[in-house]
């Protein structure tokens, strides 16, 4: 096959582009305390990785030979979302009430039912008109690590706390 022309390549239409996207909480977790908008983490959310799932593959070897076929869908089940804080501290809050409410410092009681502690998180990529062309939704999704950085005395950059979610699964598809 040759390599492709540049009309070939002007024929394929708008590239989906990375800085086209957003995040969404559909649920939050009920057992964390005022929890902030999902608008407000969507306007401070910097990056988050897109999910995915890898087939576990198997090897049956019989008498000397080998041969390989899928077997069950495997879900990493962790992916990171970074953010961008304000001095109002609205994303270190949350992570500490979410922190709290799965396990409470004091007392090590967690808040209540493991649904409790539970959300579900979108991604939405979106086309040139900030129309959503292809939707991620992570289910069972919960605290599971975060890092606030560091602070730098030579630095006049933002300060970029990140949390690490835990989910079951996905769903996901195009939008439309």
């Amino acid at each position: 096959m040759p390599r492709p022309s540049i009309d070939q390549l002007r024929a394929v239409g708008d590239f989906a582009t990375l800085f086209r996207w957003n995040l969404a909480f559909p649920s939050f977790p009920t057992a964390v305390a005022a929890p902030p908008t999902s608008d407000s983490l969507n306007l401070r959310c910097e990056t988050m990785e897109v999910p995915k799932a890898s087939n576990e593959s198997m090897t049956i070897a019989i008498r000397g030979h080998k041969v390989k076929q899928p077997g069950m869908i495997n879900y990493p089940g962790t992916l990171s979302i970074t953010f961008v804080e304000t001095i109002d501290n609205t994303i270190k809050t949350f992570l500490k009430n979410w922190r709290e409410a799965i396990y409470s410092t004091g007392t090590g009681v967690s808040a209540d039912l493991k649904s409790a502690l539970q959300c579900s998180v979108q991604l939405t990529q979106l086309n040139n008109q900030d129309v959503g062309i292809w939707s991620y939704t992570l289910i069972g999704c919960y605290l599971e690590d975060y890092d606030l950085g560091s602070v730098d005395g030579q630095s006049s950059d933002v300060h970029k706390p990140s949390m690490t979610l835990s989910y079951d699964y996905f769903k996901d598809g195009a939008i439309g």
